[in-house]
């Protein structure tokens, strides 16, 4: 089928059957992020609710084409609801998009390819593309389609630790990574497992404090983190990624104040998850000597990049920066039968806003 005048492309398999084309490309190219790998599709396919829908596609010059997706399960076929990955998947600037043989996908290769998915989108795609991806497809999609703009933070770590330390560290990273340790602030480290039950406990922790600060009910928060990140998420994926998951866990007098989760495969590093006891943590300096040990041991791995992933608050960028960490375009894209997702983003604001109002109302009638 011709769905450019200037590249055809035809499908070739999906899910399973295009599991052995994709695990090819990506064992011949170790600099393939992540979130492009059938490895990622597997820790979403085995600890959520979808099952792996990704398309193979071969250009008119042989190349094979995929896009990494899965699919919501529990609808029928015409209803389907795909995710290039789903809510709570993203790893940060290294973002979903095609993966292509022989190199990058080329400008032609991406209009052709966006046609085709919007023609199969059935009742809605969700896609989400960074770093050079995003600039090709912002030229790509039609400026119909319903989007958001995010922004990642990167921090380049080619040149070696001494200059990220010397020369992109802010003096305050570098002050409070000392202060941590003069503070008796011990960080240790694990691939293998062991200190997941840790950080979930960590985590679990700052859903509480969450609720507090953002004024939402306790119960709701709760349910929220454990519809976005149940129980034994994180273990299955230190299993399933074994020492490409690392847990980095921060202890002061022994107990545990702060953790992060880092994701790593070829060149780059992604700072997946965090969280802390803010009351034990506060002043320490242990979430500056947490990432900059996460970032000293990717110097040492020549490593080239070290991916803070997307900011949630204005504090949390601010945080980032202090690193030297440069912002990254990434975009995420609906394709829709129906066009609902904008709407459902304006009811799920107008709800949160809602709430924090009856929280506050709450508090000054008591």
């Amino acid at each position: 089928m011709v769905i450019s005048q200037a590249y055809r492309v035809s499908l070739e398999a999906e899910g399973i059957a295009a599991r052995q084309a994709w695990e090819d490309l990506v064992d011949q190219d170790q600099s393939v992020a992540l979130s492009k790998t059938p490895q990622w599709a597997d820790c979403i396919c085995s600890s959520d609710h979808f099952s792996d829908a990704t398309l193979l596609f071969r250009g008119e010059d042989g190349r094979r084409l995929i896009l990494p997706r899965v699919r919501q399960t529990g609808t029928p076929s015409p209803l389907g609801l795909f995710a290039s990955p789903p809510r709570h998947w993203n790893l940060g600037a290294d973002a979903s998009g095609f993966l292509s043989e022989g190199g990058p996908v080329s400008p032609r290769e991406t209009c052709a390819l966006i046609q085709e998915i919007r023609r199969r989108c059935s009742l809605r795609t969700r896609i989400v593309v960074g770093r050079d991806d995003a600039w090709a497809w912002a030229s790509a999609v039609p400026s119909t389609t319903y989007s958001i703009a995010r922004t990642a933070q990167v921090l380049d770590l080619r040149d070696g630790f001494s200059t990220v330390w010397s020369k992109r560290f802010t003096s305050k990273v570098r002050s409070n990574s000392r202060k941590a340790e003069r503070r008796g602030v011990v960080v240790e480290s694990d691939n293998t497992g062991r200190l997941i039950p840790v950080f979930d406990v960590l985590y679990r922790s700052s859903v509480d404090r969450w609720a507090r600060e953002r004024g939402y009910p306790l119960t709701l928060m709760r349910w929220l983190a454990q519809r976005q990140h149940p129980r034994g998420k994180f273990a299955t994926v230190a299993r399933r990624l074994g020492e490409q998951c690392t847990v980095w866990i921060a202890r002061r007098q022994d107990e545990p104040i702060a953790g992060i989760i880092i994701l790593t495969r070829g060149p780059r590093v992604t700072y997946w998850r965090g969280a802390m006891d803010k009351e034990r943590s506060r002043g320490t300096g242990a979430n500056e000597l947490l990432h900059r040990c996460a970032i000293e041991a990717a110097c040492t791995s020549e490593r080239q990049s070290y991916d803070f992933g997307l900011s949630q608050t204005d504090e949390l960028k601010r945080f980032k920066a202090t690193f030297g960490a440069g912002e990254v375009p990434v975009h995420i894209y609906y394709f829709e039968r129906l066009p609902t997702a904008a709407a459902e983003d304006k009811c799920y604001n107008a709800a949160k806003q809602a709430i924090r109002t009856a929280m506050r109302l709450g508090r000054r009638i008591t």
